[in-house]
């Protein structure tokens, strides 16, 4: 499966600006967890949650994924898969420091199985390839290195 997403958020008075609630959080495993501001949570595996954004959110983001499955078994009962996915994205506050090539970089496996009683649930391992925002020109840059992520209740 392949998947391309942009989001963009616009204003009709430039006096005014940005609205201040609603904006982009782009990183981590895509579970909102209990916000109150309207916020679309963009799941980028491989990084915390909400860490590639600004502390208020992102006005722009793109995000590209690549996901190849593999069926173990299709019984009615429990469908059991794995999965190796690829996946690249970013936040940008407007479109001055929009890059659509500049992304943030990721990859891993995955298990999930599929219980019509309890729906979807798995657990993701996903490497982040590039430094966090803010530490790209730092002397020494922390990456992201390995995260583990567990969804619930969710396709692709």
């Amino acid at each position: 499966m392949s998947n391309f997403e942009i989001g963009f958020l616009g204003y009709y008075n430039s006096e005014l600006g940005l609205t201040p609630v609603e904006r982009y959080f782009v990183g981590g495993d895509g579970i909102a967890q209990g916000q109150l501001d309207g916020r679309e949570v963009v799941g980028l595996r491989g990084y915390e949650n909400n860490s590639l954004s600004d502390i208020d959110g992102g006005a722009i983001y793109n995000k590209f994924q690549l996901e190849l499955r593999y069926s173990i078994t299709d019984k009615p009962s429990a469908s059991i898969y794995t999965l190796g996915f690829l996946e690249a994205g970013n936040s940008y506050d407007n479109f001055s420091d929009f890059n659509p090539f500049k992304l943030k970089r990721s990859a891993g496996l995955g298990v999930r199985i599929f219980m019509p009683a309890f729906g979807l649930l798995g657990i993701d391992f996903a490497h982040g390839f590039d430094p966090l925002p803010g530490l790209e020109n730092t002397i020494n840059p922390q990456k992201s290195g390995w995260q583990t992520h567990f969804i619930i209740g969710r396709q692709f």
